[in-house]
């Protein structure tokens, strides 16, 4: 990664972060580049909804079950009831990107 002075703004930032290390799902496949595993090590409150600040913590491990690490993200919204998957159950419906 390439540093920038934080004076330079966020949309600078985004601009070279854009398609960074970003992978096509074949050349994912073929590279064993991937998550593999991941769980919760700190839970979530169960009223996130709320809650002002809250706090968890997600282990991540890829397919060599070494650990990946995310520097930062941010919080997207939360996933209303139309918009679940079917099939799927949410504990704390809630979205985030990894920046």
């Amino acid at each position: 990664m390439k540093e920038e002075p934080l004076g330079a703004g966020m949309n600078a930032v985004r601009t070279w972060m854009q398609g960074a290390g970003v992978l096509d799902a074949n050349t994912a496949a073929q590279s064993g580049v991937g998550l593999a595993r991941a769980h919760f090590e700190k839970q979530p409150p169960s009223n996130l909804r709320k809650s002002n600040f809250f706090h968890f913590v997600l282990a991540l491990y890829d397919r060599q079950g070494q650990p990946v690490e995310i520097e930062r993200t941010a919080f997207v919204g939360f996933v209303e009831k139309e918009k679940h998957l079917i099939g799927h159950q949410y504990h704390i419906p809630t979205a985030f990107r990894a920046l």
